[in-house]
C-alpha cells in the first residue's frame, strides 16, 4: 500500500479559496460582499438569457427556420451571442476579482484600478449586450420567434 509523502500539502479546491476569500473575517470582506451580491444576482438576472438562448437554439434546429434566409441568420447570430453575453460577464466578474486581489506581486493601487476597471467594463459589456439582444429581437425576421416565445413584454 503506498504511504503518502508528509511533506505535501492537500491542495484547496479553487471554489473554497474563492469562497474564503469573499467572507474572510476581514474589515474588506464588507466591500468584497457587496460585489458578489451585485454580480450573484446578475447572474442569476441574466441565466434566463441562457434559458432564453437555449429555446432559440431548438427553435433554430426543430423549426422551420433551416432556410430563412441570410437576414434571421445574422439577426440571430447577433441575438444568440448578445444573450448569452451579460450571463457570462456577470458570472466570470465574481472569480476575477479573487485572482486579481490574490496577485501579491501588485500593489494595492493598482488592485483598486483593477478592481475598479473591472466593474466599469463588466456593467458597461452587460448594458451593451442586453441593449443589441433587443435590437436583434426587434428585426422583422425575428417576429416569429418573439411571437412564439411570448416576448413581446420582455423586448
Amino acid at each position: 500500500m503506498p504511504e503518502k509523502p508528509a511533506d505535501k500539502k492537500p491542495e484547496n479546491p479553487y471554489l473554497k479559496q474563492v469562497l474564503k476569500f469573499y467572507f474572510a473575517p476581514e474589515l474588506r470582506s464588507i466591500g468584497t460582499l457587496v460585489y458578489l451580491g451585485i454580480f450573484g444576482y446578475f447572474t442569476l438576472y441574466y441565466i434566463d438569457n441562457l434559458f432564453l438562448a437555449i429555446r432559440f437554439l431548438f427553435y433554430i434546429l426543430l423549426g422551420h427556420t433551416a432556410l430563412a434566409g441570410t437576414a434571421f441568420l445574422f439577426s440571430g447570430m447577433a441575438f444568440e451571442v448578445s444573450l448569452v453575453i451579460p450571463f457570462l460577464v456577470s458570472f466570470y466578474a465574481i472569480f476575477v476579482l479573487h485572482r486579481v486581489w490574490d496577485k501579491p506581486a501588485w500593489a494595492a493601487y493598482v488592485k483598486w484600478l483593477v478592481t475598479c476597471l473591472i466593474v466599469f467594463v463588466s456593467v458597461l459589456l452587460i448594458i451593451i449586450s442586453d441593449s443589441s439582444a433587443r435590437l436583434a429581437a426587434k428585426q422583422p425576421s425575428m417576429q416569429s420567434f418573439v411571437e412564439d416565445a411570448n416576448l413581446t413584454g420582455r423586448i
